[in-house]
């Protein structure tokens, strides 16, 4: 019995010295192929690590989240970088807070990238860099806020003048309106007058008629009282016109010779 736990000693420690062999080997070529830009060689060294031998620390994650940042996988990077950051090491802590923090400023995402900032410098205070990166995305945040709230002032602005200008058409077009509505008033009251004038005179001619007839009416029954025809007293009239023409005519004739101061005026 002694013997087979021995024989079972010996063969798990020869084992676990492999596995201790090929971590060591895989943790040391993903570093060298890290260091040399072949960041397709750490990803798979670094995740042969944590599937096959399962190899979860800190320092691993936050090594294959550079590495998927650099090959731009984005997502992989921000899923190590959580994971690197449940650690009680501050400075692996605080540089993986300050990577999520520079992933989200490059998004625009200047609030998410400001918390995690300030996540980093909580964690560790000596890192400048998140410091210098914290300060300038709240400059940023502030700018942006200064110019949201122009913006809003401009457009409230703009809604005012619009509004305004809206308002001052309406107006316009009601004053045209009523203008339009004035003259035509005046025109219909224009016109009820042109009526009203053609029909007074229609009135007066009616009536002038009328009187016309009833004056030759009763010239007629006049020269009927007479027993003179309407013909004869036409040329009786025509006789007394010449007539008094030519008496016209004579005194024209007598006013035209010159006087003879010697003699007497008969």
């Amino acid at each position: 019995m002694k013997v087979l736990i021995l024989i079972f000693l010996i063969i798990s420690n020869n084992i676990l010295e492999n596995d201790i062999s090929k971590i060591n080997k895989l943790t040391k070529n993903a570093e060298k192929a890290f260091k040399e830009k072949n960041y397709k060689i750490a990803i798979n060294d670094y995740n042969a690590l944590i599937d096959s031998f399962n190899i979860k620390n800190e320092k691993i994650h936050l090594n294959l989240a550079h590495s998927y940042l650099l090959s731009n996988d984005t997502l992989k990077a921000i899923e190590n970088y959580n994971m690197a950051s449940v650690t009680n090491d501050n400075k692996i802590k605080s540089i993986a807070y300050q990577q999520l923090g520079n992933i989200n400023e490059s998004k625009n995402k200047l609030k998410n990238a400001a918390e995690f900032y300030k996540k980093s410098i909580l964690s560790n205070n000596s890192n400048l860099d998140s410091k210098y990166n914290y300060e300038l995305v709240t400059k940023k945040l502030k700018e942006q806020e200064k110019k949201k709230q122009e913006n809003k002032e401009q457009n409230n602005k703009e809604k005012e003048n619009k509004n305004q200008e809206n308002q001052n058409k309406e107006q316009e077009k009601k004053k045209q309106e009523n203008k339009e509505q004035n003259n035509k008033e005046k025109a219909n009251k224009n016109q009820e007058k042109e009526q009203e004038k053609k029909k007074q005179e229609n009135k007066e001619q009616n009536n002038k008629k009328q009187e016309n007839k009833k004056q030759e009416k009763s010239i007629e029954e006049k020269l009927k009282e007479v027993n003179m025809s309407k013909k004869k007293a036409e040329m009786i009239l025509n006789a007394l016109n010449n007539i008094e023409f030519q008496y016209i005519q004579q005194l024209k004739r007598k006013a035209s010779k010159k006087i003879d101061k010697n003699k007497p005026d008969w």
